[in-house]
């Protein structure tokens, strides 16, 4: 019988969180139902079961960060026994679940990692007709917001946006044993950036005019399976990486069990969205009334570019920010976009991350 695999999705998303198990052990499953519910970046995805039998292990339970193509679970049948594997951890989401007590020598350089039993079941989830009725409810409001959003008249800038520092940022954190921000995350942080250098174009567009917004507020749009919704981080100006990679996590794992306020869904001054994991290098985003602006995120992938008169290769990602002309003029949009590029490709962390 099959294992049940953390999928590839690509370049920049090769790790990913373990959200929630859809069964139990013992449980019996059927080909193609919901099995277990995993992130990579913004996207939350549900791995279905690969074929009739039962749940017979779950080696990475929820809040376990491990890499794509690890095995999380295995399926079988009734009363076989399933094959001891030990599970590679990069990380853990306490958030998600308490940590396991010995994650520290789980997660310790060099050491082997200890030969662990199934898990039993997984936490208590919201019932499927409660989720059922809110994911329902999704689509026509989403329909409604996008059908509103073509009054505007939007204008789409390109620009090509080095993640070398990036990259290299998240490679000391690795080596550092800390968790690795999403890339999201880092988009995010460089658009607070962005508008502290700006402040003047954080503001929505209400009844024919430009309306300040009062403190940094970023979306990032999350695909929920086959929905979208988009979660706003509220006031992160001039908060760390850190702190927005633990509010983007909480947001996503709300996000999960439906229990998102109000607050938390609109209200942004831009929104982020991002399609690079889908394998698509880049795309336009609808504008999401009254916010001004949304940037849209194509495949971050390896290009080779000129520098300094030579090839070099050098990992690439195209941005589009898009923008209500009513409120914002092309250059001052344009510089924006600018500043949000530098601070992506002059990246250099911050004290103690």
């Amino acid at each position: 019988m099959p294992a049940i695999a953390y999928p590839a999705l690509g370049f920049a998303t090769e790790e990913g969180t373990v959200l929630r198990w859809c069964k139990a052990v013992g449980e019996a499953v059927r080909a193609g139902e919901d099995l277990v519910e995993v992130a990579a970046e913004k996207a939350i995805n549900v791995i279905p079961a690969p074929a009739d039998g039962t749940l017979l292990a779950i080696y990475a339970a929820a809040g376990a960060i491990v890499g794509e193509g690890e095995t999380l679970g295995w399926l079988g049948a009734a009363g076989e026994r399933p094959p001891v594997h030990a599970v590679h951890l990069r990380g853990w989401a306490e958030e998600i679940a308490p940590a396991p007590p010995d994650l520290a020598e789980r997660l310790a350089v060099g050491a082997p990692a200890p030969q662990r039993p199934a898990v039993g079941p997984p936490p208590e989830r919201p019932s499927r007709e409660f989720r059922d009725y809110l994911r329902h409810s999704i689509r026509p409001v989403t329909a409604q917001r996008m059908t509103f959003s073509w009054q505007a008249p939007k204008v789409d800038l390109f620009a090509e946006v080095d993640f070398s520092r990036v990259v290299a940022h998240r490679e000391a954190q690795r080596a550092d044993g800390r968790e690795l921000p999403s890339y999201n995350v880092y988009i995010a942080h460089a658009v607070t950036r962005a508008f502290a250098d700006h402040p003047e174009l954080n503001c929505h567009w209400l009844d024919g005019r430009r309306v300040p917004v009062g403190g940094v507020h970023v979306g990032v749009a999350v695909a929920l399976g086959d929905d979208l919704v988009t979660v706003s981080m509220k006031d992160v100006g001039g908060a760390s990486l850190d702190d927005l990679q633990r509010r983007f996590k909480a947001l996503i794992r709300k996000s999960v069990g439906m229990t998102l306020a109000r607050d938390e869904l609109y209200g942004s001054s831009l929104t982020v969205t991002n399609l690079g994991e889908f394998e698509v290098t880049q795309f336009t985003a609808v504008l999401n009334p009254p916010e001004v602006f949304i940037l849209a995120i194509g495949k971050l992938e390896e290009r080779v570019v000129a520098i300094g008169g030579q090839p070099a290769v050098r990992p690439m990602c195209t941005f589009c920010l898009s923008f209500d002309h009513r409120a914002v003029d092309g250059a001052p949009a344009s510089r924006f976009l600018r500043r949000i590029k530098h601070h992506l490709e002059h990246y250099e962390g911050e004290p103690g991350a």
